[in-house]
């Protein structure tokens, strides 16, 4: 739905603030290897002074007896029994000197890699900066005396978290599949679903000391190519000394950094990476978790799932309307409730305002006190419940809830009807869990301009949301689109979804 906007897209707007803080990462001095086995073993040993786990194991050639050589590796990141399977039996049992004959010009790093080596992924290095940093990837390295060049074979193994539902994404319909913490399980999960050659992958590494891997991913010819570059512009511009999760990088190359509203999206699901990119969005994963980021990123977006394009379109807008209502109720309905309480006492049914006004008799605070007690009190279950183990964690936010509800009311502290105002308002953010921590700030304001000016401060609150909003960017388009700028076409997949043959773009 968003390709026509991504291809009008004219110019990319971004915050200066990230420019001024984004330096190319400073370039290496490249140490090139030395033909003296015993120099470039003294080197490495030093470098890898203190660190547990490097280990180097001399042995020699049958092809080259003459030539001396070792293999090291970091003990935990490399299969040993590949390692002694497929590099070091093959080295000391075989010999293929009478094939070399014709094969002078041959270098004996190629040599091995051709003729001997049984292992699928075995390259030659040149630099000693290349040795050590495939060394902390899990490669083993091979270094021949008087060769100018290592040889590196995959055999990276180490555990891993296995391929499991995301909890903050479960669906009744499609696919429960997850991404986890290794980057290339990911890239395959995405590769999976998307058999086509025009699926591209951009390795960048980021991180002084981390190296953490990144990858930028785009179906080509669908992907806006300004978008594509402006996104490996600003990562490759961060400098930092390690990249530690995707969140990183989003406050990095994010356009509104001060902003209270998510730009960027992130999603733990394949299907949803891959129904955002087949619309022109960009996807980036990071080594390391299981968060994947997409851009550019529309406001609409928080208030669907991957469910709605799963289940028949009548239901999904059912979902899409209570999402929107959910959305304007964890905003908005305290906020109401105090202005109804202060200012507003006309507009609640008489007898309803008796019966609150009989239980609001013994409470010795005012209803705008009141309600930021509630609200901060229901935020403190719910972060215990999120925080503390899991079983503990259900028990504490359900037991925590009805226990400290029932002796507030019966304390006097507060009325029950504001306890059920706060309970409509939380049990609300967690279905637009996306906005819940935008929402809880956005409530704070309401509720403080609620209690001023009534209803007059929440209508003026919400058109200034609504305008800040309406200069949001994300990766140079609106954040609004398409309700501002308004695209009638485009409305289709909005506030209700319509059947997916009416989805369908032509393709030019």
């Amino acid at each position: 739905m968003f390709r026509k906007i991504i291809g009008m897209m004219k110019y990319l707007k971004y915050s200066p603030v990230n420019r001024h803080s984004l330096t190319p990462l400073p370039e290496e001095v490249e140490e090139k290897l030395s033909l003296d086995i015993g120099v470039t073993k003294n080197r490495l040993e030093e470098i890898f002074h203190h660190s547990q786990g490097f280990t180097i194991r001399s042995f020699k050639i049958k092809t080259y007896p003459k030539n001396k050589a070792f293999i090291c590796y970091v003990k935990g990141l490399v299969d040993t029994d590949t390692m002694e399977l497929n590099v070091i039996k093959p080295l000391m049992n075989e010999d293929i000197s009478h094939y070399l004959a014709l094969k002078t010009s041959k270098t004996i790093a190629n040599t091995l890699i051709e003729e001997i080596i049984t292992s699928v992924n075995a390259f030659s290095l040149q630099s000693l900066n290349q040795v050590v940093e495939h060394l902390l990837k899990g490669y083993a390295v091979i270094i021949i005396d008087g060769s100018p060049s290592a040889v590196a074979i995959f055999v990276t193994d180490w555990e891993t978290r296995g391929i499991s539902e995301p909890s903050a994404e479960m669906v009744l319909r499609g696919p429960r599949e997850g991404f986890n913490e290794n980057l290339a399980t990911n890239i395959t999960m995405i590769r999976r679903k998307v058999k086509s050659p025009k699926l591209k992958f951009e390795f960048i590494t980021r991180g002084i000391y981390s190296k953490t891997d990144l990858a930028i991913c785009y179906i080509e010819g669908i992907a806006n190519h300004k978008i594509v570059e402006e996104v490996k512009s600003r990562i490759e511009k961060i400098n930092i000394d390690a990249v530690l999760e995707s969140g990183y990088i989003e406050e990095f190359i994010d356009d509104q950094p001060f902003c209270i509203f998510p730009t960027i999206g992130t999603t733990e699901k394949p299907d949803v990476v891959v129904g955002k990119i087949f619309e022109g969005r960009v996807a980036i994963l990071c080594d390391g978790t299981p968060f994947v980021l997409t851009v550019p990123h529309l406001f609409v977006e928080h208030l669907q799932t991957s469910e709605d394009y799963y289940i028949k379109w009548p239901f999904a807008s059912i979902l899409r309307i209570i999402r929107f209502l959910a959305l304007l109720l964890t905003t908005v309905l305290p906020a109401a409730y105090v202005a109804m309480q202060t200012f507003h006492h006309e507009i609640i049914p008489f007898r309803l305002f008796l019966s609150s006004a009989t239980a609001r008799e013994p409470i010795p605070i005012s209803s705008v006190t009141e309600a930021f007690m509630m609200i901060v009190i229901f935020k403190l279950i719910q972060e215990a419940g999120v925080r503390m183990p899991k079983p503990v964690g259900q028990a504490v936010s359900i037991i925590g809830a009805i226990v400290l509800g029932q002796a507030i009311v019966e304390a006097g502290v507060a009325s029950p009807l504001m306890v059920i105002v706060i309970a409509i308002t939380a049990i609300s953010s967690f279905i637009v869990s996306a906005l819940e921590n935008t929402a809880f700030i956005i409530r704070i304001l309401l509720l403080i301009l609620a209690s001023i000016v009534g209803f007059y401060g929440i209508v003026f609150g919400l058109i200034v949301i609504f305008v800040y909003m309406c200069n949001l960017r994300s990766f140079g388009i609106e954040y609004l689109f398409p309700f501002a700028p308004t695209s009638v076409e485009d409305l289709k997949d909005t506030f209700i979804r319509t059947p997916l043959w009416m989805l369908l773009i032509k393709r030019r």
